[in-house]
């Protein structure tokens, strides 16, 4: 059985929290959405989310978790708590895979199938899949290197796991966390027990609905550039390039992944 783990942030920190609850439940039909039913989910929250969509297999963990601060790395920690805490439940329900998956994010329907048919594996890292910005509607291909983006990007095996289940709260932190999205594949692999990576795209990763934790810091770091030919240069390239990488969101796209 695949464990999906979902954490959320609590609604004080949202802009809108009925867009917060909006963004989750489309994550969560996305997640529903599979060709095989040997999954769960677990929402790991600080308040339960006002939801439409149910689904047996939906829980809720409530949290007690203070809550962060304004600052980047003060949010990313609440969420690499709310991660390790949804872990350790999941742990309980004795799964053969995790997956974390961004609260915002859509995956693939083929993810539970394929850890059905290959149950004995390490786990991958999903290096290939899509991007998509909402307030645009504007879907790329990304053919390498997504897993180094999001958290929605690792199915790992449980067992491989329980080292880390006894890390304490207060010690968690990006440097010394498996489950810190960049370093998760080179972790395992130091381990002894690296990843594979998955051979189809097997999620996208949205941007830019005003939600997402690093949104705002992106918009301070933009505002803070200059305007001199290099960067004017630079614009230009990354423009040319988004162009090539942008693909039509297909009947067949938004019915794998549930993006509508």
């Amino acid at each position: 059985m695949l464990v999906f783990i979902i954490p959320l942030k609590s609604s004080k920190l949202s802009s809108s929290w009925e867009r917060v609850c909006q963004l989750l439940e489309r994550t969560l039909k996305s997640v529903c959405n599979q060709t095989s039913s040997n999954f769960e989910v677990i929402i790991v929250c600080n308040e339960k989310p006002e939801l439409s969509f149910s689904d047996p297999r939906i829980s809720c963990l409530s949290v007690d978790l203070p809550l962060p601060g304004d600052d980047y790395i003060s949010k990313e920690k609440d969420k690499m708590c709310k991660m390790l805490l949804g872990m350790i439940e999941a742990a309980k329900r004795n799964p053969s895979h995790l997956m974390f998956v961004d609260a915002d994010d859509c995956v693939s329907n083929r993810l539970v199938e394929f850890v059905d048919q290959n149950i004995d594996q390490n786990g991958w890292f999903i290096g290939k899949g899509y991007e998509y910005r909402e307030d645009i509607r504007q879907l790329k291909y990304r053919k390498k290197d997504l897993h180094l983006r999001t958290n929605t990007s690792h199915i790992i095996r449980m067992d491989l796991l329980k080292p880390d289940l006894t890390i304490p709260l207060e010690e968690v932190r990006r440097d010394n966390f498996i489950l810190y999205h960049r370093d998760t594949a080179d972790i395992l692999k130091r381990r002894g027990t690296p990843l594979a990576e998955l051979p189809f795209p097997g999620m996208v990763y949205i941007t830019d609905n005003g939600e997402n934790m690093w949104w705002s810091q992106a918009q301070i770091s933009e505002s803070q550039k200059g305007f001199d030919l290099k960067n004017q240069v630079q614009s230009y390239l990354k423009k040319l390039y988004q162009k090539l990488i942008t693909r039509p969101l297909t009947p067949e796209i938004q019915q794998e992944f549930y993006l509508y």
